[in-house]
């Protein structure tokens, strides 16, 4: 995949249903706080649900994110707020062999709707997640060091 194509942070795929969040670039150029913000686009497809929701993620989410991953690599559910009132949950369903994730996305606050699906990846779907946001960040590597003035220092 081209980084003009953008770079998938998110790729839960089985033969009838898929969870993919896309990464498709900085959210504005230049030197602010603000040039660190990546618009994606989540696209779920299965059976009964095919959606698509734009959705800007800042620093935080992403860093959120890493964070989320180490828990669900260490076998924990897990729940990210990706942006505003949008969470996306993953549980770990070990009803099967080889474990499974059912992914619900809730953006029930903004669009009023939240999708569940429950995916069959196969093995080792968990570390792919995370190898997906290690190529996000080369990709995109934060560029803004310098954190904005403090209200005071134009005092």
């Amino acid at each position: 995949m081209d980084e003009d194509d953008g770079v998938e942070l998110i790729r839960l795929i089985d033969p009838d249903s898929s969870v993919r969040l896309r990464v498709l670039g900085r959210n504005r150029p230049g030197d602010t706080p603000y040039n660190d913000y990546l618009d994606a686009e989540l696209v779920i497809v299965s059976a009964f649900a095919d959606g698509r929701l734009g959705l800007c993620l800042s620093p935080e989410a992403m860093d959120d994110w890493a964070t989320a991953l180490d828990e669900l690599c260490d076998g924990r559910d897990i729940r990210w707020t990706a942006r505003g009132d949008t969470e996306i949950r993953i549980e770990i369903d070990r009803h099967f062999s080889v474990p499974r994730p059912i992914v619900t996305v809730d953006d029930s606050g903004e669009s009023g709707v939240s999708v569940s699906v429950t995916l069959d990846p196969g093995n080792g779907w968990d570390n792919e997640l995370r190898e997906q946001l290690d190529r996000v960040r080369r990709t995109w590597p934060n560029e803004v060091v310098a954190t904005p003035r403090s209200r005071s220092y134009w005092q």
